[in-house]
């Protein structure tokens, strides 16, 4: 229960904080009926203040309650979403150490055959982009996303254009910046990496490796980025 409990605390708060404004609206309508019933026009303005201030004191409880609700979830929610960064720079990190610690037991060649074992485990779970000719396209691989997709070699230089268009006249981009061009869907970890200019580089350079299977299966085209995608890329522009 309490994991439970712990892990969707902000949509509670949330549902609690819609309940909240209803029932202050109501409480409201009611205390004012009741206070117009209580005041006379003979009192002075002090008095009708006095008067019917003690109507108002359930409703203005049932505000407090509901804004302390909407506070205290935008913190969960911040607090999560902190988390998650957390996580995915960690994950970051982590792959990247693994990927460096590979290469330098088992050498470079070692770590391209993990990607294409990857990539052809993959192939056959791939997004296809609005083209009528499929059977001219090849079969691509993301190792960012784990995702196969089919599209145009043009469609993969366009997206590499227009990510680098963008970059070089914004200063950064992000990684789902590149996915929305390819045609593949946005993911959370797109969100906290990408590249800047900050890092001394002006252009995001890539890379397409073609991997042939032993099985006669079609090639596949892995997308290598020459510059890694990174957890920190916004430091310098928040």
């Amino acid at each position: 229960m309490k994991p439970f409990l712990k892990r969707h605390s902000p949509t509670i708060l949330s549902v609690i904080a819609v309940a909240g404004v209803v029932v202050t609206v109501v409480t409201s309508a009611r205390a004012t009926v009741k206070a117009l019933e209580l005041i006379d026009d003979d009192m002075s303005e002090k008095e009708k203040i006095l008067t019917a201030a003690p109507c108002y004191i359930l409703p203005i409880s049932f505000g407090v309650a509901t804004i302390a609700c909407i506070l205290g979830a935008n913190a969960l929610n911040k607090r999560q979403q902190a988390s998650l960064i957390s996580a995915y720079a960690m994950l970051d990190k982590t792959f990247r150490q693994y990927r460096k610690t590979l290469v330098d037991l088992h050498g470079e060649e070692a770590d391209q055959e993990v990607i294409e074992a990857m990539a052809v485990r993959g192939c056959c779970d791939y997004h296809q982009i609005g083209v009528d000719t499929p059977d001219q396209k090849l079969l691509w691989y993301d190792e960012y996303s784990g995702e196969t997709f089919e599209a145009y070699e043009r469609e993969i230089m366009d997206a590499e254009y227009h990510l680098n268009r963008n970059f070089v006249m914004r200063g950064y981009s992000p990684l789902n910046e590149f996915y929305q061009f390819i045609g593949l869907p946005p993911t959370d970890y797109g969100v906290e990496v990408g590249w800047s200019m900050t890092y001394g580089y002006s252009w995001i350079d890539f890379e397409h490796r073609k991997i042939t299977q032993d099985d006669g299966g079609r090639d596949i085209y892995v997308i290598d980025f020459v510059f890694a995608p990174d957890d920190d890329y916004l430091r310098e522009w928040e």
